[in-house]
C-alpha cells in the first residue's frame, strides 16, 4: 500500500511495501549528516538478538563495506554493516534488533542505499513493515537519513531486521526508536505503584 507524504523539498517520501508505514528519506549528505549526531553512530535502542559487523573504530574496506561518514571529513565511533563472504563470518545475515520497547518510529543513516538492502519491522512475528534501499537509491549516493513512521496502531514493531541480499553490504549507523506512549491508564497505575513504594520506605524508616 503506498503512502506519499513531501515534508520539505530535500525529503523524499516512499511507500512502504507491507504496509502504509511512512518513509522519509533526506537524500542530501550534508542536510542527512545534520541529522545525527556522529559521536553517537553506535548507540542502539535495544539489543542485537542477530548481531551485524560492528565496524569500530570507522573505516572501509574496497568490496566489502563503506562508512556512512567515509567523506564528510567528521569523526565517528563505528557504525554496523551486514553482508555475505568471509570478511563477514560469524555475523547474521540477517541482523535481527530486539527493541526496548514496542515502537511507534525509527530512524537510521542508512549509507550508500542500495537495492539489495532490506529494512523489515516486525511486531512480534507479524511482520508490519518491509522497505528497500531501491525506495531511494541515487547513484554515487554517500548516505540517506531514513525516518519510517507508524500511522495507526496496528504498524507498531518491537524489531527491526537488516538484510543485505546476497552482496555487500548494507551499511548503517544512529539509530534510534520511539516508544509507543502509555495511555493515561498506564500513567496512573505507575504513578499509583510509585506511590505505594514511596510510603511503603516511609513505614521502614519510622519502624
Amino acid at each position: 500500500m503506498i503512502r506519499n507524504t513531501i515534508a520539505i523539498a530535500a525529503v523524499v517520501a516512499m511507500p512502504s511495501l507491507a504496509s502504509a508505514l511512512t518513509v522519509q528519506a533526506e537524500n542530501d549528505y550534508a542536510t542527512a549528516l545534520s541529522m545525527v549526531t556522529p559521536a553517537d553512530s553506535l548507540d542502539l535502542p535495544g539489543t542485537w538478538t542477530a548481531a551485524p559487523l560492528t565496524v569500530a573504530p570507522d573505516a572501509s574496506l574496497g568490496g566489502q563495506y563503506r562508512s556512512p561518514y567515509q567523506t564528510s571529513g567528521l569523526t565517528a565511533p563505528g557504525y554496523y554493516t551486514v553482508g555475505v563472504g568471509s570478511t563477514y563470518s560469524g555475523t547474521s545475515n540477517p541482523a535481527e534488533l530486539a527493541l526496548t520497547s514496542l515502537s511507534n518510529s525509527f530512524s537510521l543513516l542508512w549509507g550508500s542505499p542500495d537495492g539489495y538492502n532490506t529494512l523489515e519491522l516486525y511486531n512480534g512475528a507479524t511482520l508490519v513493515g518491509t522497505i528497500l534501499g531501491s525506495q531511494f537509491n541515487i547513484p554515487a549516493q554517500e548516505a540517506s537519513f531514513v525516518s519510517i513512521f507508524a500511522d495507526n496502531e496496528s504498524e507498531y514493531f518491537d524489531s527491526v531486521k537488516f538484510y543485505s541480499v546476497n552482496q555487500n553490504a548494507f551499511e548503517f549507523a544512529n539509530v534510534s526508536a520511539t516508544p509507543v506512549p502509555l495511555p493515561a491508564s498506564g500513567l496512573l497505575l505507575v504513578a499509583g505503584l510509585g506511590a505505594l513504594a514511596a510510603r511503603a520506605r516511609r513505614k521502614s524508616s519510622d519502624a
